[in-house]
């Protein structure tokens, strides 16, 4: 059995086994939200260890909520999701600057 681990935005966690096809969204935070289309809508995990689970036709959730966009929460949710997003990206970008720095360093020492 092969699981595929993704950091997602939002301190969510998305596990994929590339046998069943089954993919488990994990949240690894008190509390998040993500749209997940299996669900048509924003996925809010209510607390630390909820999940989402898709396998192909199938989804199921625990400790968790779908918002669709008639709900008055939904705005506020999609915003929560833009910054989480943007936060993530911004870490992603000094890590891996952080990473090339290391690597020019190393690169001017030969």
């Amino acid at each position: 059995m092969t699981v595929t681990v993704t950091k997602m935005p939002g301190g969510i966690t998305q596990l994929f086994n590339t046998e069943t096809g089954r993919v488990t969204y994990k949240c690894k935070s008190e509390s998040g939200y993500m749209l997940i289309e299996a669900f048509g809508g924003i996925v809010k995990f209510h607390q630390k260890g909820s999940m989402a689970t898709v396998t192909g036709h199938l989804t199921s959730l625990d400790s968790c909520s779908v918002l669709k966009e008639n709900d008055p929460n939904y705005k506020n949710a999609l915003s929560e999701i833009i910054q989480a997003k943007k936060q993530f990206a911004q870490n992603k970008s000094e890590m891996f600057q952080k990473e090339i720095q290391e690597l020019e360093k190393k690169l001017s020492l030969l």
